[in-house]
């Protein structure tokens, strides 16, 4: 089978193994925060390759939840990269059933959103920009993959604590 096709097969692709990824993605941004965020220049914002798996990891949970709840391959594709169209996606299939987002927490996600959609975590784009500080950030995460894992059937076991 070629990858390209395996990459968009219904059948190869399920809630679970996408909640696993988030996880890893998660855990792998911790710990490259432990490393890189200790460094000077970042004592008040994570380092874009630590946003970048903190948001890589949100849009594979909500995607998670949505393959969970019947969404196509090719409808969670169709969301792309952003995550409040994936978050209002969720909360029509019933997410709030399992986590509920304050207005504080809907803020950090819109404060990702936006670098995460253009590509700005991945590729260098000068100019001021606004990201949300990285405890909030962190504890926005945890609480998607702490939820949605176990709603999709994939146990969270995070080996990092969370920073609070």
């Amino acid at each position: 089978m070629s990858q390209k096709r395996a990459q968009n097969d219904d059948e190869r692709t399920k809630a679970v193994g996408l909640a696993r990824y988030a996880c890893e993605y998660y855990e792998a941004g911790v710990a490259a925060d432990d490393v890189i965020g200790e460094k000077p220049g970042h004592e008040n914002v994570a380092p874009a390759s630590v946003m970048f798996m903190m948001a890589h990891a949100i849009e594979l949970i909500l995607k998670s939840f949505l393959r969970s709840q019947g969404c196509s391959l090719g409808e969670t594709k169709a969301l792309g990269y952003d995550l409040e169209k994936c978050w209002e996606r969720a909360v029509q299939k019933g997410v709030l059933d399992h986590v509920q987002l304050s207005p504080d927490e809907l803020g950090v996600l819109g404060l990702i959103n936006d670098p995460h959609v253009s590509a700005e975590l991945r590729y260098i784009v000068t100019g001021a920009k606004t990201y949300p500080v990285f405890g909030p950030l962190q504890r926005l995460v945890y609480k998607l993959l702490e939820a949605i894992s176990k709603s999709v059937g994939w146990t969270f076991r995070p080996r990092t604590p969370l920073h609070v």
